[in-house]
């Protein structure tokens, strides 16, 4: 069996155990397609349609790398912000958590808790100010806590200093710069190809995000909430290292610098494998990647060029128990690529 066969083999394997209807997989070399497929139904319903390559995803937390650190990279290269600059700088809600830097939210080391339950009591403007009102758990730089509150923040930073809804930003600077067609937030639910996720309010989720603060925010979380295609995701890689927004040694600074603290590393919001988690085996501490809870996820090995795009809606089936399995199941895939392919 090549190797193209097993990992069709084993991402058919996850359908047939209802982790997930369906999935969409690209594998780049360099600048290239190397192997694409798609899987499965569009959803759990036995009448969906098929996925393919058209098929769009809530990329879920895949949105943190996908919109706010390219939009931090290019702040950063314009002499607009600095990294180390303090969050209160820009936002006023900060005035009384000064030590908090931009570097703190995007490493995950600003002390802010993971998640907020605020989403029960409120929405808008008003779950908003909420959030920016949390004060930490500890003190910046003492403890590694993966927050979707750090990229909310960041969010509304980058609406602050720009006069401009997030959406918006995204789409002139980052979308459309790298022809990103099938990449938005808040996509028109009638689009057939939307793939969806799970249940809210008694409906089904499609193109209205899976994650509770990024829906109740209106959909344009900054967590998560954007929307894409495996096609856009690899024009996005190929396009950081086309340097189409930021020249490459910003972005390369963002995926080299490895910042340890409680035994985890991270890059500057992308993440550094760990061993035993989504990337497998095989792919040392200089790649680079990020996942989503709905069941996506991008890994690069810059050595050999090498990216993986892994698109699915596992939580059309199940939101929390199928995460084991997904987890295994990224392990397994980007064991097969980073072993084999050259």
């Amino acid at each position: 069996m090549d190797i193209w066969k097993r990992i069709d083999s084993l991402l058919e394997n996850g359908i047939d155990k209802h982790i997930y209807p369906g999935a969409s997989l690209l594998i780049g070399k360099n600048k290239k397609l190397l192997y694409s497929n798609c899987y499965g139904k569009l959803s759990n319903d036995k009448q969906a349609p098929d996925v393919t390559s058209e098929t769009v995803y809530d990329i879920a937390s895949l949105t943190k790398v996908v919109t706010i650190v390219p939009a931090i990279m290019k702040l950063l290269n314009d002499g607009i912000i600095s990294l180390e600059d303090p969050v209160y700088l820009y936002l006023d809600e900060f005035q009384d958590r000064k030590e908090i830097l931009i570097f703190h939210l995007l490493t995950h080391t600003s002390g802010l808790p993971a998640y907020t339950e605020l989403w029960k009591k409120s929405t808008g403007n008003e779950l908003l100010e909420g959030i920016l009102k949390i004060h930490p758990e500890a003190k910046p730089f003492k403890m590694f806590e993966y927050s979707c509150l750090n990229y909310i923040v960041l969010r509304t930073m980058v609406e602050r200093i720009t006069s401009t809804s997030f959406d918006k930003y995204c789409r002139k600077n980052i979308f459309k710069p790298l022809n990103m067609e099938n990449t938005t937030f808040n996509p028109d639910p009638s689009n057939e190809n939307i793939a969806p996720t799970s249940i809210r309010n008694g409906k089904i989720l499609r193109g209205e995000p899976d994650d509770e603060l990024a829906y109740y925010l209106g959909g344009v979380g900054g967590n998560a909430g954007c929307f894409s295609t495996a096609n856009d995701l690899f024009k996005y890689l190929v396009g950081l290292k086309e340097e189409v927004i930021v020249p490459k040694r910003v972005f390369k600074e963002f995926i080299t610098r490895v910042i340890t603290i409680d035994d985890i590393k991270t890059h500057i919001g992308w993440r550094s494998p760990e061993t035993g988690k989504s990337a497998g085996d095989f792919l040392h501490s200089n790649g680079y990647g990020h996942t989503g809870f709905t069941g996506t996820s991008i890994w690069v090995d810059p050595d050999r060029e090498l990216s993986v795009i892994l698109l699915s809606n596992r939580t059309n089936i199940e939101r929390w128990n199928t995460i084991p399995q997904m987890q295994s199941i990224r392990r397994r895939l980007h064991n097969l690529v980073f072993s084999h392919i050259n």
